[in-house]
């Protein structure tokens, strides 16, 4: 008797063939940073835990890299007003109507502080800028991870003239060990802060701003709240 292979119902390949075309792309780390951006659009992970019907703890699982299923993704892609092939794969536009990036494209978007997507010049809210786009080839030759990053415009001249009001910095959310002499993104009391640290005897930390007219602080190294590192700045000339 010979054995006959059984075929696929047409219905649940043409479901095979969708979650295999939606697979996540984590090959470049894209997938967590636009979730991030989504995330942040959202207001925060449980509100848009909340509206995916999905449990926060989910949530948290796959922004730490965790691989969704395709009834997640689709539940996260409408909470968040955005097409389900942009978030699994970065293909195409964010959302419907955006223009989308060129074909072939390294460019992937890292989104921005919180509070940080005001215009530079006027300083009124930007709701349509959430998100700046950078070459993932170039950040990770030179070594930084796009899961960790963020993006943030530098407000004040607390550290001019190094770093000048309207800059933008690339913030390493991860590198939170102190190396003397580098540029950390404070919190001091829900107050942003950009400040040059110094690592004196007694296990005390001093917070150098740049510009001389700005007073220092000193604070033991285990009250001072590192928000990350300031790996990169672009400026206008």
């Amino acid at each position: 008797m010979i054995a006959k292979k059984k075929e696929m119902d047409p219905k649940y390949a043409r479901l095979a063939g969708e979650d295999a075309a939606l697979a996540v792309s984590h090959a470049d780390g894209g997938f967590v940073a636009r979730l991030d951006q989504i995330v942040e659009a959202a207001g925060g992970a449980s509100g848009l835990a909340r509206k995916a019907g999905i449990s926060p703890s989910g949530l948290s699982r796959y922004l730490a890299g965790g691989e969704p299923s395709r009834r997640v993704l689709v539940a996260l892609a409408d909470a968040a007003g955005v097409r389900i092939d942009w978030l699994a794969r970065g293909v195409g536009a964010m959302r419907d109507g955006d223009t989308p990036p060129l074909p072939g494209s390294t460019l992937r978007l890292l989104p921005l502080m919180p509070g940080h997507d005001r215009h530079p010049k006027t300083g009124k809210p930007q709701s349509d800028f959430t998100a700046q786009a950078f070459c993932y080839k170039w950040l990770n030759d030179n070594g930084l991870d796009i899961t960790s990053l963020k993006v943030m415009t530098v407000r004040g001249d607390g550290m001019a003239p190094t770093l000048c009001n309207g800059d933008t910095v690339l913030i390493d959310t991860q590198d939170r060990d102190i190396e003397d002499g580098r540029i950390y993104l404070l919190n001091e009391s829900g107050n942003m802060l950009l400040r040059r640290l110094h690592v004196e005897a007694g296990n005390r930390i001093r917070a150098l701003a740049d510009n001389p007219q700005h007073h220092a602080f000193v604070q033991d190294a285990t009250e001072i709240e590192i928000v990350g590192r300031v790996v990169w700045r672009g400026s206008v000339l």
